[in-house]
């Protein structure tokens, strides 16, 4: 008898199974979401992960497998966790709709949605959250530190742009001149030709006027705009560096790149010039955090990158260059090292240097590393690349799509 029931209750359960199971289509699985990044404090008590779904707004979960604590961020990402483990930090995407609509209406750049920052208190419902952020970074074994480089901030539309004293005048003679042909223009064709006429030729002047009206702002507007929103495009933009455990922040302007040594004692600073300072200079800094001192290592560059610390953080090594023209055709990049103690930055190694092949120099796209002792620097050369032809025209050069 238990040998007949029992086949046809499993039967029996299949067919109610059957029965309620969704078909799987493209309305379903669009709808699955995933888990992202995932991450454990080093006390192994939080963990961070993040959901996501196929298309939309994901969220940050920060949990406490021992306590039951939970944090949702909405649109978190790119989240990270203090040494010590007390603080979580985590980026925040702009919401995807309000992304999507200002793709779709084609702002500019400048005025597209940004990310937020937000740092939160392990354990607690404390939140802090920093609007329009670029990046952030903490040191890797460090404790209490927290860099995070802003985003320009949001131009004033409200403000009108001030005209030129020279085209207020020549809109005053325009205007005037429109005035007086127009008022001769009638007494000269009174009683003479139609009313309707009149306002045709009336009509005819205005647009006249318009026109090189349109044509004396654009004129205006390409000798005074483009050098600046040129030199905007490359300036950099403020740093906050926060102190963590007392609150407390450091600001450093015009910041294009930056980052802790591994230990969390120094943070490198590269900054641009100033667009509306002709006498101004982009420097690179090394900002002392246990003594709260900033030097200055060098001064007047043209561009440096491939910044690196050695373990000890004593040691800075980065590749610049700081002698050519911002029209250059070739530049010329070199290899620069500072340590802890000297005032700056000296050159170790550029094309010139004994035991450089030929023809080659130092590359500016190469990794730089230090031996784990700092004793040796490694970097990398490139064949020196032949300068641009300036006598071949653009549109003649050969394209592949």
């Amino acid at each position: 008898m238990r040998k007949i029931l029992l086949p046809a209750l499993l039967l029996l359960t299949s067919l109610g199974y059957s029965q309620t199971r969704k078909a799987l289509t493209h309305d379903v699985y669009d709808g699955w979401k995933s888990v992202g990044e995932r991450l454990i404090s080093n006390d192994g008590n939080f963990i961070l992960y993040a959901i996501n779904p196929q298309e939309g707004d994901g969220e940050m979960i920060i949990q406490n497998i021992k306590t039951g604590y939970i944090k949702k961020i909405a649109r978190g990402y790119s989240a990270a966790i203090t040494q010590d483990s007390r603080f979580a930090i985590v980026k925040i995407k702009a919401p995807y709709q309000d992304t999507r609509q200002a793709k779709i209406k084609k702002k500019k750049p400048d005025e597209m949605p940004r990310d937020s920052l937000a740092y939160v208190l392990l354990g607690t419902d404390s939140i802090v959250k920093i609007p329009r952020i670029k990046s952030y970074k903490t040191p890797e074994k460090g404790t209490g530190w927290l860099a995070y480089h802003l985003d320009k901030p949001v131009p004033d539309s409200a403000k009108k742009k001030a005209l030129p004293d020279s085209l207020k005048v020549r809109i005053d003679m325009l205007t005037k001149l429109a005035d007086s042909i127009i008022r001769i223009s009638l007494d000269s064709v009174k009683g003479k030709i139609e009313k309707e006429e009149v306002m045709a030729a009336a009509k005819k002047a205005v647009k006249e006027i318009y026109k090189k009206a349109d044509d004396a702002l654009a004129e205006a507007d390409a000798e005074g705009d483009e050098a600046p929103a040129a030199a905007a495009a490359t300036e950099g933009t403020e740093l906050l560096l926060k102190n963590l455990a007392t609150n407390t922040n450091r600001s450093f302007k015009l910041v294009s790149d930056y980052g802790f040594d591994e230990k969390g004692r120094l943070l490198f600073i590269k900054t641009t010039k100033n667009s509306k300072d002709t006498n101004s200079k982009a420097q690179v800094l090394v900002y002392n955090l246990e003594t709260g001192v900033a030097d200055t290592i060098m001064r007047g560059l043209n561009d440096a990158k491939n910044f690196v610390f050695d373990e000890a953080g004593t040691q800075l090594a980065f590749t610049a260059e700081r002698d050519s023209s911002s029209k250059a055709l070739q530049k010329f990049y070199r290899l620069w090292h500072w340590a802890r103690g000297k005032d700056t930055a000296v050159i170790i190694a550029d094309k010139h240097t004994p035991g450089m092949r030929i023809g080659s120099t130092v590359s500016e796209n190469a990794t730089l590393r230090f031996s784990q002792n700092g004793q040796q620097l490694y970097f990398g050369t490139a064949p020196i690349q032949p300068a641009k032809d300036t006598n071949l025209v653009d549109f003649e050069l050969a394209r592949l799509d």
